[in-house]
């Protein structure tokens, strides 16, 4: 009796595990997905993960929108948008680029459920071109907002249910350890209190990658499509 009733709670517990599988399966593919990436080079290591992480995306059937920052984004934050980091709540129709140029970022950001970074790590931390769309779009009015009497920001894009990020490093993990790990920390720390409360993240690093052999990196690169594809 005793190892029917243990087969018995094995046989559920399993089957329980097996519907949760397919639940977060299902969600994964039905969240709508931003990818924002950058490399400055078309046939760099990270332009190939950002393709295989769209791949994968597609394969499992996500919404997906894709941000390439390499195309004609200027990460360079202008005394106009400076200005509206201290618009009051009444002034947030400033948001609304006076050029259009940034719309499309606005629109994606507040669209996603779901939002993927693919990028290099340089210098310990986010290219310029990443930060610098931090910077711009995660503004005052559509990432967040300061109520009138209030110290704390109140984050806005409670639409955001998950974050990751997919990057190589040149050196190892240890060293951007001790560096600080001010790419990670920047965003799971930082932008992801601007998001949904129970927001999730995920980090998805190959370290030393100057010193990967090219069978290793092939073989991360498809591990990535894999990750992305379930």
């Amino acid at each position: 009796m005793k190892q029917q009733a243990q087969d018995l709670v094995g046989r559920a517990t399993g089957a329980v595990k097996q519907r949760r599988g397919l639940g977060q399966g299902a969600k994964n593919s039905s969240m709508e997905t931003l990818v924002v990436h950058y490399h400055p080079r078309e046939d760099s290591l990270g332009r190939a993960a950002a393709a295989r992480v769209i791949a994968g995306l597609t394969k499992a059937g996500a919404p997906v929108r894709v941000l390439n920052l390499a195309a004609d984004f200027d990460p360079v934050l202008t005394l106009e948008e400076w200005n509206r980091f201290h618009a009051s709540k009444s002034d947030h129709s400033v948001h609304a680029n006076e050029t259009g140029e940034l719309d499309e970022h606005f629109e994606a950001l507040q669209w996603a459920t779901r939002l993927i970074l693919v990028h290099p790590t340089w210098h310990g931390g986010q290219p310029a071109e990443i930060k610098g769309w931090f910077d711009r779009v995660w503004m005052n009015g559509i990432a967040w907002e300061l109520p009138e009497g209030k110290q704390n920001l109140r984050g806005l894009l409670k639409n955001i249910r998950r974050i990751e990020i997919v990057t190589t490093h040149g050196s190892s993990r240890l060293i951007n350890t001790l560096q600080g790990d001010p790419g990670r920390i920047t965003v799971f720390r930082n932008l992801r209190l601007m998001c949904h409360p129970l927001c999730r993240t995920r980090w998805n690093a190959l370290y030393e990658v100057d010193r990967k052999p090219p069978e290793e990196i092939s073989t991360w690169l498809d591990s990535i499509e894999e990750r992305f594809g379930q």
